[in-house]
């Protein structure tokens, strides 16, 4: 068990972290409403690194290739690079009727990026363009999220929830069908497997490495969404959406809730940072959290020495 330990407060008028990231050893965060980069101080504010995008509005996604922190953006779907000072630079333009991406991964030694509205593939040209790698996925509408897992680039998807594996040329190949879910709004890998978290009912599922979702976690009462995953300490974290608590997943058949209930609704991004765990909240406050476990231990009198509770 723990809390949430409030690390940053609100940053005016943004309205959310929809995105972390590591870059250079310190934490970044994407952020909604003004599409602004932040740096965490390492203490208790985010710092300002990035003035708005123009139109674009959100950062949706963070990504580290090649030695640069890339952003990719809503509602147009360009591709931004930090310019590790003050500024995002424009390196790919407008997806068209795509709307945005979603989701970006490192692959192969290329950046990919999986766009909303369509569910497409694009892969960056390292200079100036996004490329089309895989076309729309019929009736599926978004990619929301990808992972590399055994040598493959995997998306999950919005509307029903599917699994695609890319064929690494031109096309997505349907690994897992309809959850009735709709939404695989997160994957991670996680001891050797492969798991989606999803949205409408808050489970996870884990994929069976062939054709099938496997549920491992039912609905969390009252959480409809899992709209981040992070494994940290050897352990996978969920954290939710409607009511921002943290979950851990008992490696079985159940989440167990271990941060509760935040006013700020919604942990939209978990990443780890110097061997802990944070949050970034969305849709309300743009926060940013820490996870701190509170570990009781008997000590040789009998008494309780708590560990874990850094200031």
């Amino acid at each position: 068990m723990g809390i949430w330990k409030e690390r940053a407060p609100k940053l005016g008028a943004e309205v959310g972290i929809l995105s972390l990231a590591v870059f250079n050893s310190k934490l970044y965060g994407g952020t909604t409403s003004l599409g602004k980069l932040y740096e965490w101080n390492d203490v208790n504010a985010w710092v300002q690194v990035a003035p708005q995008l123009g139109v674009e509005t959100d950062i949706d996604s963070l990504a580290v290739y090649n030695g640069k922190l890339y952003g990719g953006a809503y509602p147009d779907g360009r591709l931004y690079e930090w310019n590790g000072v003050d500024a995002w630079v424009q390196v790919a333009p407008q997806l068209g009727a795509e709307g945005a991406i979603r989701a970006l991964a490192v692959y192969n030694g290329k950046l990919y990026g999986g766009t909303g509205n369509l569910g497409k593939l694009y892969e960056w040209n390292d200079v100036n363009a996004w490329v089309q790698v895989a076309d729309t996925l019929g009736t599926e509408t978004f990619i929301l999220s990808l992972a590399v897992y055994n040598g493959k680039l995997y998306g999950g998807t919005g509307t029903n929830g599917k699994l695609y594996e890319w064929n690494d040329v031109d096309a997505w190949v349907q690994k897992a069908p309809t959850l009735g879910e709709s939404l695989i709004e997160a994957l991670a890998v996680y001891n050797g497997k492969l798991y989606g978290g999803t949205g409408s009912s808050g489970k996870l599922y884990e994929w069976n490495d062939v054709n099938a979702w496997v549920e491992k976690a039912p609905t969390l009462g009252t959480e409809v969404h899992i709209r981040s995953l992070a494994v940290y300490n050897g352990k996978l974290y969920g954290g939710t959406g409607s009511g921002g608590r943290l979950y851990e997943w008992n490696d079985v058949n159940a989440w167990v809730e271990v941060a509760p209930l935040l006013a700020e609704l919604q942990i939209c991004s978990l990443a780890v940072y110097n061997n802990r765990l944070f949050g970034g909240t969305g849709f309300a406050n743009g926060k940013l959290y820490e996870y701190i476990s509170i570990l009781a231990a008997v000590d040789m009198v009998g008494g309780l020495v708590f560990q874990g509770l850094p200031p």
